[in-house]
C-alpha cells in the first residue's frame, strides 16, 4: 500500500468515525429515530463525504446493531420495542452488577486503582456539565473500566454492545443523584466489598429499568 492510500483509508476511517459518533448523539438528542431510513446521498451532502466514507460508517453502524441493511432497500435505524428495550436493560443490570463484583476483587492489581478513580472523575466532571450525551459516553467508559479491571474481554466486548442500545435511554437522575451513584459504585468497588460493589451497581441499572414502568 503506497503512503497516499494509506493516508486516504485512514481519513476515510476518521470520517466515519465523526458520522457513527453523530448519529449516536442524534440518536439520543432525538435527530435520528427508530425506523428512520439513511439515504447514502443525504448522509454524503450533510457530512460532505465520499460515498465510501459514508458506507463504511453505515457498515460499522450496523455491525453493532444500530441499523439495519436491505439490499434495495438501504439502511435503516433499527426499531427497539419497549419489551427489547427492557430486556437490554435487564442483561445489563446483571452483566454491570457482574463487572462491579469482579472489578472489586482485582481492584489492587496493576493499574486499576488510577483507572477507576480516572473513570469516576471523567463520570463525575460530564455529570456536571450541560451535554447530556458526554455523560453517557463517560457512563459507558466507566462501565468498561470496570469490566476491564476483571479481565474479562468478553464481559468488556457484551458491555460496549449493549452500550449501543442504552444510548436510547434518556437519563433519569438528577446530576447530584448520578456523581453519588457512580461514587457508591466507585467505593464499594476500592474497598474490595463485592457484594455492596454489585448491590450498588444494579441499582444504578435499575433506576432505567423502572423508568420504562411496569412489565
Amino acid at each position: 500500500m503506497t503512503q497516499v492510500a494509506h493516508e486516504d483509508e485512514k481519513a476515510t476511517s476518521g470520517a466515519a468515525d465523526t458520522i457513527v459518533r453523530d448519529i449516536m448523539r442524534g440518536l439520543y438528542e432525538g435527530r435520528y429515530v427508530s425506523g428512520q431510513r439513511l439515504a447514502e446521498p443525504d448522509l454524503i451532502a450533510r457530512y460532505e463525504v465520499s460515498r465510501s466514507t459514508v458506507r463504511e460508517a453505515i457498515k460499522r453502524l450496523a455491525a453493532q446493531g444500530v441499523v439495519e441493511t436491505r439490499h434495495y432497500h438501504g439502511a435503516r435505524i433499527m426499531t427497539v420495542s419497549e419489551e427489547e428495550a427492557r430486556n437490554i436493560l435487564l442483561i445489563a443490570e446483571l452483566l454491570v452488577g457482574l463487572a462491579a463484583r469482579q472489578a472489586a476483587g482485582k481492584i489492587g492489581e496493576g493499574t486499576a486503582r488510577n483507572d477507576l478513580r480516572d473513570a469516576l472523575e471523567a463520570v463525575t466532571r460530564a455529570s456536571s456539565g450541560i451535554d447530556r450525551f458526554e455523560v453517557i459516553l463517560a457512563r459507558n467508559r466507566f462501565h468498561r473500566t470496570l469490566a476491564r479491571i476483571a479481565g474479562s474481554r468478553v464481559l468488556e466486548t457484551t458491555l460496549g454492545n449493549l452500550h449501543v442500545h442504552l444510548v436510547r435511554n434518556k437519563l433519569v437522575m438528577t446530576p447530584e443523584q448520578r456523581a453519588a451513584s457512580y461514587a457508591r459504585i466507585a467505593e464499594a468497588i476500592f474497598d474490595g466489598d463485592a457484594d455492596a460493589a454489585e448491590t450498588h451497581a444494579k441499582a444504578h441499572v435499575r433506576a432505567m429499568i423502572e423508568r420504562l414502568g411496569p412489565s
